[in-house]
């Protein structure tokens, strides 16, 4: 009598032949096969058994797994950061880095991408390690998530460098892999086109690669393949989705509306390029169900930063395109809406408190230094865009005594912005809760540093005194500082906020520039 097994095998299961649960299972040992039982089945299509016993093989001796072969020699990340990484290029086809160095990456994936990338966890990458050199979409998401971990916690800050060559190879691996996915969903034996592979990890693998295309310039590309994760979850038609009271059924739907807002807050931001349009509405079942799979405090923090991207409503994206196209249909600006839009984001800031203060008080935690840093940063610099948008329909009073609100002042960037963002600095525990966000964040404060100067080069007021100008030129040169210490920041950002700094010394005499122009 046969045994039966509750699990097959990753090879049985991935060739759909009966699997006796022996390790290894007489199949496996039958094709000289490594036979290895992951926690999570994987789901495949039927295929032809002698193509998939060949891909099977030709993958494990890829990766060292086939019974006898030598497997990979491992690379610390020492060894990494002093070898030139095009000298550790494979073959094409070959993987380029052992398991180790993917598992090595994961608890820096759990602290700096996780939290605001809640979709697929860290217990999911493992598995997806595990699985990698078995599927397709499990080893395209496998580099996808190290590029985007090596891009936010230190690629960045040296990307001209051995890591920008690590990056570029791991994203060349998962475009590679993620393309075999979709080629093996074709049903070939048949002569028909197979199923769409519509899955969590292709979604998150897209979102990965955009993330990881920024720094290196390739918006155009970014934008390409966050359409495509788009067009995956718009297949879901995820609006209409209603969770039953199945724990797993209401997992599922949750994970599903944390996808959807994940790709609407990075369309949302690609969206401020006028080449760049968005067609991600917000979710009508509104934020995403709780779970409790999650930490509370990414949980938090993913929520409070939906509420801060719901700001840029299709009406701020009309007023914003028109701005910078002249021509295209936008409703009449009024000082209205740009109060509205700043108590939108005063409400933000008052409600993240409030909820931070809940969640200590209920003993479940608070948000990590590097989640406060990159709501805040996000926060003002939401503000100056608002502020801008003012600034383009004639819409501030260039005296503050003149302005019946505050962010209708012409001086409402130096006032209140810089001296918020000022705050922030001075009280960071540690410069890599900012720096650990990549070109983001970095461009961010770009934005709200320049705002801040063009302000600042506006002539004294009669109603301002030296002793409130110098606070201010205190708080500008202190964030500027911060700015400029980032290696990430771009060489022309940087000769561009050195030419302010130098044109504001020239108005501003009575001021200490100190080392401000050693920058």
């Amino acid at each position: 009598m046969s045994r039966r097994t509750s699990q097959a095998c990753d090879a049985c299961r991935y060739r759909k032949v009966k699997c006796n649960g022996a390790r290894p299972c007489s199949q496996c040992a039958h094709l000289n096969l490594s036979c290895n039982f992951s926690v999570a089945p994987v789901k495949r299509r039927p295929g032809g058994r002698g193509h998939l016993v060949a891909q099977l093989r030709t993958r494990q001796v890829r990766t060292g797994m086939v019974h006898g072969a030598q497997s990979l020699p491992t690379i610390s990340r020492t060894d990494l950061k002093d070898r030139d990484t095009h000298s550790i290029r494979p073959a094409p086809g070959a993987h380029i880095l052992p398991v180790g160095f993917f598992l090595e990456l994961l608890p820096q994936f759990s602290h700096f991408v996780y939290p605001l990338n809640p979709i697929i966890s860290p217990d999911e990458i493992r598995q997806s390690i595990a699985s990698m050199h078995i599927t397709a979409d499990d080893e395209a998401l496998v580099y996808a998530f190290a590029a985007v971990t090596i891009n936010r916690t230190q690629a960045y800050s040296t990307l001209h460098g051995s890591f920008a060559g690590l990056m570029a190879n791991l994203i060349r691996h998962s475009l590679k892999a993620y393309r075999e996915g979709e080629i093996n969903g074709y049903d070939w034996e048949g002569g028909g086109l197979g199923h769409l592979p519509v899955n969590i990890k292709r979604v998150m693998t897209c979102i990965f690669l955009g993330i990881c295309m920024i720094p290196f310039g390739q918006f155009d590309r970014s934008f390409f393949i966050l359409r495509e994760a788009i067009t995956i979850i718009q297949t879901r038609d995820v609006h209409r989705w209603q969770a039953n009271d199945d724990p797993e059924s209401r997992r599922e739907v949750a994970r599903w509306q944390r996808v959807y807002w994940e790709a609407y807050i990075h369309e949302r931001s690609l969206a401020l390029m006028p080449s760049f349009p968005s067609i991600l509405t917000a979710l009508e079942t509104g934020l995403p169900m709780a779970d409790t799979s999650i930490p509370a405090h990414v949980d938090l923090g993913f929520r409070r930063l939906i509420h801060l991207f719901l700001v840029q409503d299709e009406t701020f994206f009309a007023h914003w395109r028109a701005q910078h196209s002249p021509g295209h249909p936008a409703p009449d600006m009024t000082a209205g809406w740009i109060e509205f839009k700043q108590a939108q984001l005063d409400d933000n800031e008052v409600g993240t408190a409030e909820e931070v203060a809940l969640l200590q008080a209920q003993g479940l935690g608070s948000l990590t230094e590097f989640q406060q840093a990159d709501l805040v940063i996000t926060r003002i610099w939401l503000r100056t865009l608002v502020w801008q948008l003012a600034l383009s329909h004639g819409l501030l009073c260039s005296a503050p005594s003149q302005s019946p609100e505050e962010s209708l002042s012409f001086h409402f960037p130096v006032e209140r912005l810089s001296t918020e963002l000022r705050n922030l600095v001075d009280h960071l525990q540690s410069v890599a809760s900012v720096g650990i966000h990549g070109h983001g964040i970095l461009q961010k404060l770009f934005d709200i540093v320049t705002t801040v100067a063009d302000v600042l080069t506006l002539p004294l007021t009669p109603g301002q005194v030296e002793q409130s100008t110098v606070k201010r030129m205190d708080d500008f040169l202190r964030i500027v500082k911060f700015l400029l210490r980032f290696e990430g920041t771009a060489t022309e950002q940087r000769n561009y906020v050195r030419a302010r700094v130098k044109a504001l010394q020239e108005i501003y005499t009575f001021v200490d520039f100190g080392e401000a122009m050693m920058l």
